[in-house]
């Protein structure tokens, strides 16, 4: 299973299990909705007259639980919040380091992402991207809140042709489009991305955010893991949430993205810690939907019987067929054609025919 596994590798590395509750009090989310996936939240009221809700989130647990210091934990938990319009039940995997976070300690939560999806598919990849370097970039360039804005739309549809409009309004100038342009386009091997990125760092603080890049490719490449690892700015839409790198897993056969997570100083920061906070969350129920294979058949063999049957003989027959690993359903001839679940049935075998097809296994 899928999770055991998960769980294994985390504890290879040191991380402890995390485990919490369904709920917690309301006012923990509503606090920090700007870090929620979604600000609807399921509510009730305790026996005591507190409000509570519904987990809809982990990394908020694990951070308000934190006491100071280093902190390397992982969970598999159940989070409620709305999807296709309708609350769900989502199993995630994840994995948070809070402390004082390095370029060693955001490798390290990479690679974890990335053996992660390694048990998942050998055909994987994580993209990563720099939310403090494109923010410096913006700001070297002048734009404003507006454009700013504007021009992230741009990154995360990867439309770069709709730059030229922002030059026409004199929004930005020719040569900024230019860059932006380039950087819209840009998908490269990490390594690569990052040494073909240092052109555009126009200020200290900028060509000092490439160094550190380069040292986390270093870094991945001693983890092995750097192969399956790219560099793409088109991982802009939680911003408002990530401080740094960003990074998102995606797996051969699955149509949707099943890992994300980065840098988020800013939450243990509004909770008054002052710690930083680097993680992960995969989403074991799409993994697991993709994984498993539909069965050919509900069970083996359909056994029929009525009441000339012996129903001792029948329970050893029954016996005798699931003890050879074959899935056995029983049911009196006359409910067949009631059944309201029709079953797929690679056989289905009166009693005399299934005393026969037992004595096959002897």
């Amino acid at each position: 299973m899928i999770e055991t596994k998960l769980n294994e590798l985390y504890e290879r590395y040191g991380y402890r299990k995390f485990k919490m509750s369904k709920f917690e009090p309301y006012d923990l989310y509503a606090d920090n909705r700007d870090f929620l996936k979604s600000s609807q939240l399921i509510t009730f009221t305790d026996l005591d007259g507190s409000l509570l809700a519904l987990k809809p989130d982990v990394t908020l647990s694990i951070v308000k639980s934190n006491a100071g210091g280093e902190e390397k934990v992982y969970y598999n938990e159940t989070v409620y919040r709305p999807k296709d319009d309708h609350y769900r039940e989502i199993l995630q995997a994840g994995v948070e380091c809070l402390g004082n976070i390095d370029c060693f300690s955001e490798a390290e939560i990479i690679a974890l992402a990335a053996k992660s999806m390694q048990l998942i598919s050998s055909r994987f990849v994580i993209r990563i991207s720099d939310a403090a370097f494109l923010g410096q970039i913006f700001e070297s360039m002048g734009l404003n809140e507006a454009t700013v804005s504007e021009v992230l739309r741009l990154f995360s549809m990867k439309q770069a042709s709709g730059v030229d409009r922002l030059v026409k309004e004199g929004r930005i100038t020719a040569a900024s489009a230019d860059n932006i342009r380039k950087l819209i386009e840009l998908y490269l091997p990490f390594q690569t991305g990052v040494g073909e990125i240092r052109k555009y760092a126009f200020s200290n603080t900028s060509l000092t955010m490439v160094e550190h890049l380069q040292e986390l490719a270093r870094i991945l490449e001693a983890y092995g893991v750097l192969d399956n690892i790219y560099l793409d700015f088109s991982l802009v839409n939680s911003m408002d949430y990530y401080n740094g790198i960003i990074f998102q897993g995606a797996a051969e056969q699955i149509p949707f993205t099943v890992l994300s997570g980065g840098r988020y100083d800013r939450l243990p920061q509004k909770m008054g810690k002052k710690e930083g906070a680097v993680g992960f969350a995969l989403d074991l129920d799409t993994v697991e939907n993709y994984q498993t294979k539909p069965k050919d058949y509900d069970v083996e063999y359909l056994v029929t019987y009525d009441d000339t049957d012996d129903p001792q003989k029948l329970a050893a027959l029954v016996e005798k067929l699931v003890s050879e690993g074959a899935r056995t359903r029983c049911i009196r001839r006359d409910e067949l054609d009631k059944m309201e679940h029709k079953l797929r049935a690679r056989q289905q075998l009166t009693m005399q025919e299934a005393e026969q097809e037992a004595s096959s296994y002897d």
